[in-house]
């Protein structure tokens, strides 16, 4: 009989430590691998700067990133001609160049702003001349390449007197 109620006993503590573990809350961070120096608290990766992503798998620059080809309009009367834009990495984690071909001489810095798709670029200051820049990245899915636009307004002005203004509007074509 002591050998029953043992097995018996024996039996029964051992399933109910099957059931209690298996009702314990996981911790999903067992199983979540953050990637590029991301880690895992509260069940989500928290991602270094220039990462996002549920593991932190996409580096923000490569939204940008690659050539657009399109057309610059001056606003002074000249005609639309064609023209192609560079965005680059320029300093890590967010700051991007942008590069127009037609005026090489000349490159805006910018940091990105995901929050609405922009590289934001400070107003170029050289003694009396001042140039306002803003780019704003445009798609469907940001994530994709697919029909990304990239729109760069500039105003330049000397002495407080506007002397150039010009939009440019190009398609993604690539890197």
């Amino acid at each position: 009989m002591k050998k029953i109620i043992l097995s018996t006993t024996t039996l029964f503590t051992f399933s109910a430590m099957q059931l209690l573990s298996s009702c314990a809350p996981k911790n999903s961070c067992d199983t979540l691998v953050c990637q590029n120096g991301g880690t895992c608290a509260s069940e989500f990766c928290s991602c270094v700067t220039g990462y996002d992503g549920a593991q932190c798998e996409n580096k923000i620059t490569d939204r940008y990133i690659g050539t657009y080809a399109g057309n610059t309009r001056p606003r002074n009367g000249q005609a639309t001609h064609k023209d192609t834009v560079d965005v680059y990495v320029s300093a890590n984690p967010l700051t991007l160049s942008l590069l127009r071909r037609r005026q090489p001489e000349l490159i805006f810095n910018g940091v990105i702003q995901s929050a609405n798709n922009s590289i934001v670029i400070n107003d170029i200051i050289d003694g009396a001349n001042r140039t306002v820049i803003n780019a704003t990245l445009k798609a469907a899915s940001i994530i994709s390449h697919e029909n990304k636009i990239l729109n760069l307004n500039v105003v330049e002005y000397t002495n407080g007197i506007k002397m150039a203004d010009f939009e440019f509007s190009g398609e993604y074509i690539g890197r």
